[in-house]
């Protein structure tokens, strides 16, 4: 967080994929914290029980590369503030925008 560098994140599980950028250097853009407070509840599920479906990996791995080199050339348009969501099974994508949250215990101080 004191650096302010760019952080690409990426997740794989059974079908579904994620990739997510949050870049600090941007004075509104959420960071990690406003999408994912470490205080929620959330249901603890691991990879090596649930599964994972192989290639998917490598595309969520592609994509955050993808990200990464865009940030470094400062070309295109970045995931900043969106998460793109991957339904392997199904071949869906979702973009779904993240707001900074006013309250984030790591950013908003």
């Amino acid at each position: 967080m004191q650096q302010r560098k760019p952080l690409v994140s990426g997740a794989a599980m059974r079908f579904d994929g994620q990739v997510a950028v949050f870049d600090l250097t941007k004075e509104n853009s959420p960071c990690y914290a406003c999408l994912f407070p470490e205080d929620a509840q959330v249901e603890d599920v691991q990879c090596s029980v649930m599964g994972v479906f192989a290639p998917l990996t490598g595309v969520v791995g592609a994509l955050q590369a993808m990200e990464a080199i865009k940030l470094l050339a400062q070309i295109g348009t970045s995931l900043n503030g969106r998460l793109l969501l991957l339904d392997a099974k199904n071949g869906d994508w979702r973009s779904v925008k993240v707001a900074k949250d006013p309250g984030c215990k790591v950013c908003s101080r």
